[in-house]
Parts: structure tokens; C-alpha cells; sequence
């Protein structure tokens, strides 16, 4: 496997077709003595590849290997992994899509195995947690969570289930199950049910501060991250006011992990059909792992890890150049104006592997500002980060759409406070990460070169400190 091993982790490099199968997801990360375990789905197996810094990886390894057809762990799915007593369990999804429909049988079956070592897991063929038709229905049975519920005094067992009696691909839920040993589960409650979503996938629940936050994953908009907060474990779960995602609609299937003193959120940033930019959003990807931030109100933030920034060391020498509109100053301290309409000025050739910082303050005419990644001189093929500074959004734009293109922006909800905003973008090959303030949104560019970086405004005059570009 001859994957990317830098900062975006994925064990085998992409290509136009990829199969399902080939592609990595749904990240299971746990941390123990000073490493990062991250687990992951991979050819219907659950491998693993481990990190101290989320900048560089291991060598990936097996961990669980599917059966045969008539097995119920055809295909493993989604679980996760914790340690009682000086033993590792992981609990984990069977999938037997052959037993769909079939009396007696179970498409999805929670299961489990156990490690001394976390290298070397058996098969517990003596745990099959079936759906509990009681309570739920019979098909959405997986991805199960287990943590201690330092408020139950228990242990809980997360499940993505559906409510008996639903209205059509709104009836996702969350069960809750709790164990005092880990071996016995007694069913607790439906932790939430909004008649939403036709699943709460890859599930987590955590506590920072005096807030508890339940994140989940649902496809049925698109591929997205969601979390709701409360003030204690068993709710009233609450909406954030005016964001519920970390990211935006390529981010999915994002689990918390704690070193002890941070979180964060390990998701999977998605490739696209044929690896174009026209592609519709594939199952899997490339790892993206983003740090929380809590506001004062309670609502999550992300920001970029710290130690992922830190492995950017060596500056690059900049040359600010006005392609339309015009500029003052120099790199330190920029202005760029164009009041009567669009003007950037480039600023370097983008490496294939780089951090690009700066600080943008405004006036209150104007009306967009931002960065051109991936650009030409005469802006043929080009990437815009937009901020939409009166509207309250950020928005990843590309080139040449024209009538008829049909695939959509990517974009997210932002406070804009003082007229000003920290950007940071990350580019890794095709991968466009960007934080504003605290707000994440990550894109990918496939079908133009590196090309250059340079910083724009439309109808306004705004002001550049602190730029710099960074490789490591």
C-alpha cells in the first residue's frame, strides 16, 4: 500500500474509478501512552496505522479480517474501541447484506473482539448483539460507541437504530445501552430521535467543560458531521443556534478522541467520482483530523491542530504583484483596493504541499474579500476561499462555471466580529483545508496544477498583516 503518509492520512493513493472497497473511512480513533490508535475501514476489514502527531504515520496493519459470504461479518463495520481492566474491546458491526429479509437472520449485528495489545485482536464469538426489536426495527443495527458515563456510573453502548414506527427515512435514532462489566447490556433509553434523519451514524458522546455534545453522521442531504449539546447525558439535546456542523458537506463520519488535555474530531475528507472536480461525492477518502474549540455560549469550534501547524517551519519568499485593482505596502502590510468591482494581487507559487496564513480587515463597503489558490495570471483555471463578510458565510468557489454545470459550492456559516478574520489554509496535492477563525471548510481542486496564491477584494478596500507562506 503506497498511500499518503503526511498530515492527510490514506493508505492507498487515489485514482479515477476507485472502487469502494479500495478507499479508507470511518476512522475509530482511540489514545493510549502517548499514541493515537486510529482504526479505519478498508477493503471490508478494520485496519489500523498509528500517530503521535497527526502529522506522520505508521505503517498500516490488519486488525480485523471479514469472513466469507455466509459469515455475518461478511463486510466489518463501524465500532469502536476502549480498554477495562487491562483488556481492549472492540465493538464492531457484522454485515451480512445476504441476510436481508430472511427470517431468523440479521443484516447488522453488533459484535465484538478483544486485544491485550491492540495489535492483536480475537473474535469474541460468544457476544451477537441482534437488533432488540422491542424497541427499534429491524434493519439499522451498527456502528456501536462504547464509552463511561462518568454521570451514570456506568458503562453506555452507543447504537445507530430506528424507531419501530417512523415516517419514511426520518425515523434514525440513538439507543442506549449500559453495562456494569462490560458483558451484560440492558437497554437504557432512545437517547435522541428527531424524526429527521434516516440514520445517526458513527456516533460519539463526550463531555467538555459542563456541556455534554452527541455527534453523528447522516447522508441523507449529503456527506455531513453534526453534534448536538446538553447539559446532562440524557438531555434535552439542543440544536447549536447558528451551526451543528465541524465542517462542511465532504466531512463525514467524524469520532472524538482526548489525549487527556485536547479533542479532537477524526474524520474523512471524500473524493469524488473519476477524481474531477464534477464528480459527485464518493464513500471514503483521506483522513482529516480537526481540534475543538468551546465557545462561550457552548457551541464547537475547530481549529487546525497544533502540531500540524508546528511541522510548517521553512517560510517561503513572497512577491506581492497586482494582476487587477491595485496595492500598497508590501507583504508585511498590504492593502488591496477595487471599489468598483474585482481586484487580487498574486503573491507566490503555491508548493504541492504548503500553509498559507494571513490576517483581513475590511471597511464596511466592502463586500467580499479572501484568497485565489491554484491561480494563473490571466485566472483561466483558479480556487476562491470567498468571504462573504456581509452575508455571514465562507464559500470554497472554482472555475469556469457556466450554464449548465450543475455541482454545487461548498460552503459554511461564520460570525464575523471587527471587520477582520485569521485565515489559514492547508493545501496537501488536490485537499484544500481552510479555517476562518474557528470555522472549518475543507474542498479539493483535481483537474488544475499548483499554480499561484494571491489575496482578492470585491467592491472595498481591505488590509493584510501577518502573511505568510510556509512549507515544511
Amino acid at each position: 500500500m503506497k498511500g499518503n503518509r503526511n498530515i492527510f492520512y490514506t493508505p492507498e493513493n487515489q485514482y479515477p474509478g476507485m472502487p469502494h472497497g479500495e478507499m479508507c473511512g470511518d476512522f475509530m480513533p482511540f489514545f493510549w501512552k502517548g499514541t493515537f490508535y486510529l482504526f479505519y475501514l478498508y477493503k471490508y476489514c478494520v485496519y489500523a496505522v498509528e500517530t503521535k502527531d497527526f502529522v506522520s504515520f505508521g505503517e498500516p496493519y490488519l486488525v480485523l479480517q471479514n469472513g466469507s459470504p455466509e459469515d455475518q461479518d461478511w463486510h466489518i463495520g463501524t465500532g469502536s474501541v476502549f480498554e477495562h481492566d487491562g483488556t481492549f474491546y472492540f465493538h464492531y458491526t457484522g454485515f451480512c447484506e445476504a441476510n436481508h429479509d430472511v427470517e431468523g437472520k440479521n443484516e447488522q449485528v453488533v459484535m465484538r473482539a478483544l486485544s491485550k495489545d491492540l495489535k492483536n485482536w480475537e473474535k469474541d464469538t460468544s457476544f451477537f448483539f441482534k437488533p432488540d426489536q422491542r424497541y427499534y426495527g429491524n434493519l439499522h443495527w451498527r456502528d456501536p460507541h462504547v464509552i463511561w458515563n462518568e454521570e451514570l456510573q456506568k458503562f453506555c453502548m452507543l447504537i445507530t437504530a430506528t424507531q419501530k414506527e417512523g415516517a419514511y427515512l426520518r425515523s434514525g435514532c440513538t439507543a442506549v445501552y449500559v453495562s456494569d462489566d462490560v458483558k451484560n447490556w440492558e437497554h437504557y433509553k432512545t437517547l435522541y430521535a428527531p424524526r429527521t434523519f434516516i440514520t445517526h451514524e458513527c456516533h460519539d458522546c463526550f463531555k467538555m467543560g459542563d456541556k455534554w455534545y452527541l455527534s453523528f453522521s447522516n447522508y441523507s442531504r449529503w456527506w455531513e458531521t453534526r453534534y448536538r449539546m446538553a447539559d446532562r447525558f440524557d438531555g434535552p439535546w439542543e440544536v447549536p443556534g447558528q451551526d451543528d456542523m465541524f465542517d462542511g458537506r465532504e466531512y463525514y463520519a467524524a469520532k472524538s478522541v482526548t489525549d487527556g488535555t485536547k479533542r479532537y474530531m477524526v474524520g474523512w475528507e471524500s473524493i469524488r467520482e473519476g477524481c474531477k472536480d464534477s464528480g459527485r461525492h464518493l464513500w471514503g477518502g483521506n483522513l482529516l483530523v480537526h481540534e475543538l474549540v468551546q465557545r462561550e455560549d457552548g457551541s464547537l469550534g475547530v481549529k487546525m491542530p497544533e502540531k500540524i501547524e508546528q511541522s510548517f517551519q521553512k517560510l517561503l519568499p513572497m512577491h506581492a504583484t497586482a494582476r487587477q485593482g491595485c496595492f500598497s505596502g508590501n507583504i508585511k502590510e498590504l492593502e488591496i483596493c477595487a471599489e468598483d468591482g474585482f481586484g487580487w494581487t498574486e503573491l507566490a507559487g503555491l508548493e504541492e504541499t504548503c500553509l498559507f496564513q494571513t490576517k483581513i480587515s475590511w471597511d464596511e463597503k466592502t463586500q467580499a474579500a479572501g484568497l485565489m489558490i491554484h491561480t494563473d495570471p490571466d485566472l483561466k483555471q483558479w480556487c476562491q476561499l470567498r468571504l462573504e463578510v456581509h452575508h455571514g458565510k465562507i464559500i470554497m468557489d472554482r472555475y469556469s462555471r457556466v450554464d449548465g454545470d450543475q455541482y454545487y459550492l461548498d460552503e459554511r456559516p461564520i460570525t464575523f466580529t471587527g471587520n477582520s478574520a485569521e485565515i489559514k489554509l492547508l493545501v496537501s496535492g488536490n485537499i484544500m483545508l481552510v479555517y476562518v477563525n474557528d470555522v472549518a471548510l475543507v474542498s479539493r481542486c483535481y483537474e488544475i496544477g499548483k499554480g499561484s496564491i494571491g489575496i482578492f477584494t470585491e467592491y472595498g478596500k481591505i488590509n493584510c498583516t501577518d502573511t505568510k507562506l510556509l512549507i515544511q
